[in-house]
């Protein structure tokens, strides 16, 4: 599998950003209802896998299905805001000619994961590993130290 990092940030984030936000995963939404209702025939298409993301306070945790793919087969790619996980499915019984299929429910074709990442990350502690169809790719939150307070003395009074 291919990881790399890139010190720059995926998407614009300015006054609109929650808008843009909305924006992204509305369509994220259409684009999965639509793949839902292709036939075969569109099956070059760029498709999203099916994933799990799931947080706790030190971390962030992204499960992505991707059965019958090898590890080469599979690009990570890390932005400071973005984790974007990219490939091409092969399928293996595609070019048997004396083969056809009953349901086909299994996308083929090359994909793309974008997955927005709200805070800052430990770049060089993020790993990846793939096991049993399994991608799975922890992001290690940056802590945040407290910002030291000094106490603040009133001016002293000469009587």
């Amino acid at each position: 599998m291919r990881m790399r990092y890139r010190q720059v940030t995926y998407r614009s984030v300015g006054a609109g950003a929650q808008q843009q936000m909305e924006q992204h995963y509305r369509r994220l939404l259409n684009e999965a209802l639509r793949q839902g209702q292709q036939s075969i025939s569109h099956h070059s298409s760029t498709w999203r896998p099916l994933a799990d993301i799931l947080e706790s306070p030190e971390m962030m945790v992204v499960k992505v299905e991707l059965a019958g793919m090898t590890e080469e087969e599979i690009e990570v790619t890390l932005y400071e805001d973005a984790l974007i996980i990219s490939g091409t499915r092969q399928d293996i019984h595609g070019h048997l000619s004396n083969l056809y299929y009953h349901e086909a429910q299994v996308r083929y074709g090359p994909f793309r994961l974008e997955v927005f990442i709200p805070y800052p990350i430990q770049g060089d502690a993020v790993t990846a590993r793939y096991e049993k169809g399994f991608l799975w790719v922890e992001l290690p939150k940056l802590l945040q130290t407290e910002p030291e307070h000094a106490p603040i003395q009133s001016p002293e009074t000469n009587v």
